[in-house]
């Protein structure tokens, strides 16, 4: 059988995103996906067995049925399905390095996937509910949000990025935390959880946030936020580690950066099709998490990178330098910490990005992603949500 992995990131055209939109009651959950959509490499975010039934709302349920694949091993697995759809709204490498390598590496097609198409939108929330697209990598807010939303039973599966970046990073000619007062600021929207870590940053550096700064809007993501630092158009605004080189080359700096434990990004798929393909689902998830241990042990680190550009991804040599710093974000068996999904939960709900009464175990099943990590000879993390 002839290999027929996919690696090419394409765009969905105007008509895919007309009809997703058409699809019935979509509109509010492409409004809700644009309102906290993500840009950059993060906030600033693989392979299933069975899963549980849908609760009365729509929603998986937090206490998944027992899986049929328990105790399988990875020579077990098969997928039922030989391909499916990725979406993805990120171009960024480091943001699809797992299941990127794990289609490049033969992963996938080992475990019965042959094919993997990867559909770059920002409308991939009604792309999954519409049908177009079989799993996607979304923020964790988004997916929690739409679903509730919704009423659809759009399900996280596994999480991809488990801690965060916080940075501050400052245009030419600010030294100081004090230099900031009376100057502008900007985390993207308005009211976006980015706005409210970037006043977080700003107590912490002894400076208060409503008196002491002015938050604007800027459109776009990170990137954007960085052509505004240069152009002197704001002070300080919400960045990435990607983002120094251009900064410091250009006079500017990071004031401030921390790593902390945030499960921003997570894989999301449709509680009905994960019911109909659990096989695909966890041979999808078994890949990804051997490709997580590879691109975790450094002295693949170039071999990844050079996959990576075959992909067709640009990694100039001052993103290659930042590998490590990248992979510390990214979860290497797909788990994350309960505790830090209830802070960013909370985060998110304070400043109403989410429902005050949404539970977001509700619309988790962890149930693939536990066999996938007992494939992979990993202990199942978290034990349970």
């Amino acid at each position: 059988m002839s290999r027929k992995i996919v690696p090419v990131t394409r765009k969905i055209t105007p008509m895919s995103r007309r009809r997703f939109i058409q699809l019935g009651g979509l509109g509010a959950v492409s409004l809700y996906a644009a309102a906290c959509g993500r840009g950059g490499t993060g906030t600033t975010a693989e392979s299933p067995a069975a899963t549980s039934p849908a609760s009365p709302t729509g929603a998986a349920t937090g206490s998944p049925t027992a899986s049929p694949t328990d105790g399988a091993t990875a020579g077990e697995i098969q997928a039922n399905l030989s391909s499916v759809t990725v979406g993805e709204s990120n171009p960024n490498y480091a943001a699809q390095m797992s299941y990127q390598l794990a289609a490049a590496q033969g992963y996938l097609e080992e475990l019965g996937i042959e094919e993997q198409e990867v559909t770059l939108s920002d409308q991939y929330i009604p792309g999954l509910i519409g049908g177009s697209l079989d799993i996607v990598h979304s923020d964790a807010n988004i997916a929690f949000g739409s679903a509730a939303e919704s009423g659809e039973p759009i399900t996280v599966v596994s999480c991809y990025r488990q801690n965060e970046w916080q940075i501050m990073g400052v245009r030419p000619g600010i030294e100081t935390a004090e230099d900031l007062v009376g100057g502008t600021g900007t985390g993207g929207q308005i009211g976006s959880r980015n706005e409210a870590i970037q006043k977080r940053i700003l107590s912490e550096l002894g400076l208060d946030p409503e008196t002491d700064m002015e938050f604007v809007p800027t459109t776009g993501a990170s990137d954007q936020r960085l052509q505004a630092l240069l152009a002197g158009t704001v002070d300080a605004a919400s960045l990435f580690p990607r983002h120094r080189f251009a900064l410091e080359e250009a006079g500017g700096q990071f004031l401030y950066e921390e790593l902390i434990e945030a499960p921003q990004e997570v894989f999301a798929v449709m509680g009905g099709w994960l019911e109909e393909n659990s096989d695909t689902v966890l041979a999808w998830l078994t890949a990804d998490i051997r490709a997580r241990q590879y691109m975790f042990d450094l002295d693949n680190q170039d071999e990844v990178l050079e996959i990576m550009r075959g992909q067709g991804f640009e990694i100039p040599p001052e993103f290659a330098d930042l590998y490590e710093v990248e992979i510390d974000q990214i979860s290497p068996d797909g788990g994350f910490n309960p505790e830090a999904m209830d802070e960013l939960v909370a985060l998110e709900q304070e400043i109403g990005n989410l429902p005050d009464d949404l539970e977001w175990r509700d619309y988790v099943d962890l149930t693939l992603l536990w066999a996938a990590q007992e494939a992979n000879g990993l202990p199942r993390r978290p034990e349970s949500v």
